[in-house]
């Protein structure tokens, strides 16, 4: 099975920031667009599904962490990396509770970009695999409920 080419947005306002990485980044194969404003990115992403949103944690309009605390109910699917310029661990870890998946810091390595996307290819992966098999299971359930009937008596250990 081929997999899908990553659609990723980058939410950042340093115009350098958003060319290099889109650079790097189509380069390497994935579908990237680019927004400079949280109004922008958000206008893109109401029109195009974005698997990862790389997103800025300091923006004008509002701040990455608003953007993340609204697009995350939104678009559940869609993952969050947050770039920090300023390595306030503070922010970092209120990212991740409001459901980022990585971060990394300005001035990043392209090395770290990758690794970060790479990170999170292999956990929207794993969190398919987890979907399919909790569906499949739901099925032999429910399965085996309509074969062997609601209710089981019985008293032995096994039982």
């Amino acid at each position: 099975m081929e997999e899908k080419v990553l659609k990723i947005l980058i939410l950042d306002d340093e115009a350098r920031v958003r060319a290099e990485l889109q650079e790097f980044l189509e380069n390497r194969g994935f579908d990237v667009a680019v927004a400079g404003l949280p109004s922008e990115g958000l206008a893109f992403l109401e029109k195009q599904a974005v698997d990862i949103l790389v997103l800025d944690i300091k923006m004008p309009e509002m701040d990455g962490l608003q953007v993340l605390q609204k697009v995350k109910p939104e678009f559940p699917e869609m993952e969050v990396i947050m770039v920090s310029g300023h390595g306030d661990m503070q922010t970092v870890i209120e990212a991740m509770r409001y459901g980022a998946t990585d971060y990394f810091t300005k001035p990043f390595r392209l090395a770290e970009v990758m690794g970060a996307i790479e990170r999170t290819r292999r956990y929207m992966h794993l969190s398919r695999k987890v979907a399919e098999l909790e569906q499949g299971f739901q099925l032999i359930s429910t399965e085996l409920r309509e074969r062997v009937g609601h209710n089981i008596i019985g008293r032995s250990k096994a039982m």
